[in-house]
């Protein structure tokens, strides 16, 4: 006798025309989303990591080699893809943001194929939060790591209903488990995070016992997809001779990396991170306990299948959010995704549910209310840029008024840049202390001084290595070394402030005790309001004083 369960659909079919209403509203206001807002956001900037990983790109298409030429304590996941990209479509930031848009677009579609009953609310709120939130989300492994994830999530869907099939071989299981390992594994060399997810969506799989009978062909095959993806990666690594490079990094520096880097006061860090992500960060107060009782109960006036479709999306949801608190720093572009997840969970678990309906509208409601509230996006001066960005691009004045994220000022940096034009600075004779500053070497196609890039970053997260970088430094080339005062923790007004000494001389508010540590001992060459380009040499280069990092 067949042990198939019947497919039963997931939605009630007395309600098929609100849901038809529905549907029919968010695909009109998620289009209207997609046209007003899309020039703005290809011109939004990008942060310090997307050109720090450009700049490692670079480095290996001019026949360098990651880990030796820069310190990166990541996986090369990431290098691979800017890699692609620059090899395809060139060099400047609009095409990064058209492949994130595409990335998002595809992961968007994997997930809302999940929840195919919700799919155009679903897709509404989430293209409104990946347009709302800052640059710091965008353009990132993390964003980039749900791609995977979804399209691995649908494969474990596929594979718990054909394993429901009487007629279904082992082999077919121990196959379609190596194309869904593949797909994991693929994740692990963008972020090694995501076998956290994916275990946890395979033990929840499990909750189906035509699956359990069959556990050992399914596992047989995802530990083999997941091992052929990281050969393939550590073929590429051997084969390039990156590979004993790669080690030292993960096995040496990296245990001191791991366990180093000074966030300051904790309390001010989440909450100005609840801030930027208001009402967004709301989700979790809802989804978490949600996604608890969905795991831990079953309710009986669910069909069996959509009891199991929430059931997997809670595994997702929760274990990302486990290995973002326990494992990641607390930046923003790590908390996006699992509030992107929580969203899409709270849509279909509204949907699949009839209690306490008014509740439901009312939170749904008052949700969306708040998110166009506070959304850049339907704020007339945003809109107003729509035409300039199509007609002017990504040009430093548009940047400062679509960023969200006070800092750099995009229009101080072209100052920096032409100011170091009118120097004739070469290749290895530009040091850019604060990571804001990356950018430059892309921008006046210049190599930088040393291998140390990161070079603050550098510095914090492996003191025992500072007297190797300190020398590096002073024996490397470098004319100028460029800075950031609001590194003295400053507002940006501070920062900006012309004293009494001019507009070459350090604001008033700047601490007096960080002007006899490098790189602020060194002469003053030019200021462009908060950017600083210093002259080298000066006086002698001494251990710089800590302060929090924004890489990785």
């Amino acid at each position: 006798m067949s042990t198939a369960n019947p497919v039963i659909p997931d939605t009630e079919s007395s309600d098929r025309g609100a849901r038809w209403n529905t549907s029919t509203l968010s695909l009109g206001a998620l289009i209207l989303l997609l046209v007003a807002a899309t020039p703005q956001l290809i011109c939004m900037p990008v942060t310090n990591d997307v050109s720090y990983y450009d700049l490692q790109a670079r480095t290996v298409m001019r026949g360098g080699m990651l880990y030796r030429d820069m310190v990166e304590p990541n996986f090369p996941g990431v290098v691979w893809v800017h890699i692609l990209v620059r090899s395809l479509a060139g060099w400047s930031t609009e095409v990064l943001r058209v492949f994130d848009l595409l990335v998002f677009c595809l992961t968007v579609f994997c997930l809302t194929r999940f929840v195919s009953a919700v799919r155009f609310q679903v897709g509404l709120l989430l293209f409104l939060a990946y347009y709302s939130v800052s640059e710091w989300c965008h353009v990132q492994r993390d964003l980039w790591l749900l791609l995977p994830a979804a399209v691995a999530l649908n494969l474990r869907w596929a594979q718990i209903q054909r394993s429901t099939q009487a007629a279904v071989v082992t082999r077919s299981l121990f196959l379609f488990g190596t194309l869904e390992g593949l797909v994991w594994g693929a994740g692990v060399w963008l972020k090694p995070h995501v076998v956290i997810p994916a275990l946890a969506v395979w033990l929840c799989s499990l909750f189906n016992p035509a699956l359990r009978k069959k556990v050992w062909s399914d596992l047989g095959g995802l530990l083999t997809g997941g091992l052929i993806a990281g050969a393939l990666g550590v073929g590429w690594l051997y084969f390039t001779g990156t590979w004993p490079w790669f080690l030292e990094m993960q096995l040496d520096w990296n245990r001191e990396y791991l366990t180093q880097g000074n966030f300051g006061n904790h309390y001010y860090v989440f909450l100005n991170l609840a801030v930027r992500f208001f009402p967004y960060i709301l989700i979790h107060l809802v989804a978490v306990p949600m996604a608890l009782v969905l795991l831990i109960r079953q309710d009986p006036q669910r069909p069996p299948q959509v009891v199991l479709r929430l059931r997997l999306l809670s595994a997702l949801y929760l274990a990302w959010i486990l290995q973002v608190v326990l494992l990641q720093h607390p930046f923003d572009y790590v908390h996006f995704p699992p509030m992107l997840l929580g969203m899409t969970l709270l849509v279909y678990a509204f949907h699949c549910t009839r209690r306490a309906r008014l509740t439901r509208w009312i939170l749904t409601g008052g949700f969306l209310v708040a998110a166009l509230w506070f959304s850049p996006v339907t704020k007339p001066a945003y809109l107003r840029l729509w035409s300039a960005c199509l007609e002017q691009g990504s040009t430093g004045a548009i940047r400062n008024q679509l960023a969200r994220i006070p800092y750099p000022d995009w229009e101080d940096m072209e100052r920096v840049a032409a100011f170091l034009k009118s120097q004739q600075a070469q290749d290895r004779e530009v040091t850019c202390f604060s990571n804001d500053m990356i950018h430059l070497y892309l921008d006046l196609n210049l190599e930088p001084s040393t291998r140390y890039v990161y070079t603050h970053s550098c510095l914090e997260f492996y003191p025992s290595r500072r007297p190797l970088i300190l020398k590096t430094l002073r024996n490397s080339p470098q004319r100028f070394v460029l800075s950031n005062l609001m590194a003295g923790g400053l507002l940006v007004s501070q920062a900006k402030e012309v004293g009494p000494e001019g507009p070459s001389a350090y604001p008033p508010a700047f601490p007096e005790h960080l002007k006899t540590t490098f790189p602020w001992n060194l002469p003053i060459a030019f200021r462009a309001g908060t950017l600083v380009v210093h002259r080298y040499p000066g006086e002698p280069i001494e251990n710089p004083p800590q302060e929090s990092s924004d890489k990785h």
